[in-house]
């Protein structure tokens, strides 16, 4: 698949060096999920892999990665919790959503929710929505896809606590290679660039 516009405008200011190819199985994937996943998710996936901005940001894996110590979740574990947060949120408070439309592909350690909204055929127009902790609004809708929330999100474009206010230009950090570097002791692996 070639790299997705979105996730292509993203390599332009957060790196792809550290990135490794998921090797999802997309059909069995989307099969367990029972729905196609955006382009740019995919494109993200294959570019970036899963895990970490500047450990303000976490991509999840569609399924869960069979081998992993820390990865941070997937869609499939995780989406349940989604849902449920937004039983748990004041009526009053609720997006005008269904909680079965709701579907996480994200998380920050603040700790906000990154879902979709998945709500017609084609999931390339699923706009975001963000369950925030901190933010003025607990539920918080954005027009956009995965790739220009990111792209927004690095850019520092939000004006509220989803931010991730970093004096550090964004980074990407695999799963695996956390993994790795954690192994061999050494925790600081987003330097001052």
């Amino acid at each position: 698949m070639a790299m997705h516009p979105g996730i292509a405008a993203l390599a332009q200011i957060m790196p792809t060096d550290t990135g490794i190819d998921e090797q999802i199985d997309w059909a069995g994937a989307e099969h367990e999920l029972d729905t196609r996943l955006p382009a740019d998710y995919r494109s993200f996936l294959e570019t970036y892999g899963a895990d970490g901005i500047n450990r303000v940001a976490y991509i999840l894996r569609p399924v869960p990665a069979p081998d992993s110590l820390y990865a941070e979740g997937s869609i499939a574990e995780d989406t349940p919790g989604a849902q449920d947060t937004w039983h748990h949120t004041p009526e009053y408070r609720r997006p005008d959503v269904a909680p079965e439309d709701i579907m996480i592909w994200g998380r920050t350690p603040g700790p906000d929710i990154l879902c979709w909204v998945t709500t017609g055929e084609d999931p390339n127009q699923w706009p975001v929505l963000v369950c925030g902790r901190h933010t003025k609004s607990r539920w918080t809708l954005y027009p956009c896809g995965m790739a220009e929330f990111l792209i927004n999100l690095v850019t520092d474009q939000y004006d509220d606590a989803i931010s991730i206010r970093d004096t550090r230009p964004p980074r990407f950090l695999h799963w695996r290679e956390e993994e790795r570097l954690i192994q061999a002791g050494i925790f600081d692996y987003y330097p001052e660039v």
